[in-house]
């Protein structure tokens, strides 16, 4: 769940912001063997410049472009906090990050102008911030692939 607000800057640019939880797990392995799982549910924050690069040919076609619905490339960053987080269900330590991914999307809203879907994908980078006190499995920097799929309501 998140709240969203996109500002515009120019015809095609603008900056959405959002602010919303994420959920996430923690796995922690014993000496023995043993491992433990937590489940996570944690604040996040991101920023993201948008260029929609087809706007004026969809207004030349009569289709749709309420609420810049069109197709863009963007640039999302992100940051979540563990020491935050709502939920950890075993209190194991999970590591905070910031990711930079360059991003496709395709935003689409319905006729009345309110409800929206959108489809984004991109390929980027994480840098995860470890705390040396703790082992971690999972690298300090990282490439990852992002998916997202939204519907929404516009106010």
């Amino acid at each position: 769940m998140s709240f969203q607000k996109e500002f515009r800057i120019d015809g095609k640019i603008t900056l959405r912001s959002e602010i919303g939880l994420a959920t996430g797990s923690s796995e922690i392995e014993y000496p023995d063997g043993k491992k433990e799982k937590s489940f996570l549910i944690l604040p996040f924050v991101r920023v993201e410049p948008r260029w929609y690069y087809s706007l004026d040919r969809r207004r030349r076609l009569n289709k749709i472009t309420t609420n810049n619905s069109s197709n863009y490339i963007s640039l999302l960053t992100s940051f979540a906090s563990s020491r935050t987080s709502l939920v950890n269900t075993k209190d194991f330590e999970a590591a905070p990050f910031i990711s930079i991914i360059p991003e496709f999307g395709i935003r689409r809203t319905s006729t009345s102008g309110h409800f929206f879907t959108e489809y984004s994908a991109g390929y980027g980078y994480k840098h995860n911030f470890f705390d040396k006190s703790f082992t971690y499995k999972a690298s300090q920097n990282e490439f990852i692939f992002d998916f997202q799929y939204k519907i929404g309501y516009i106010f």
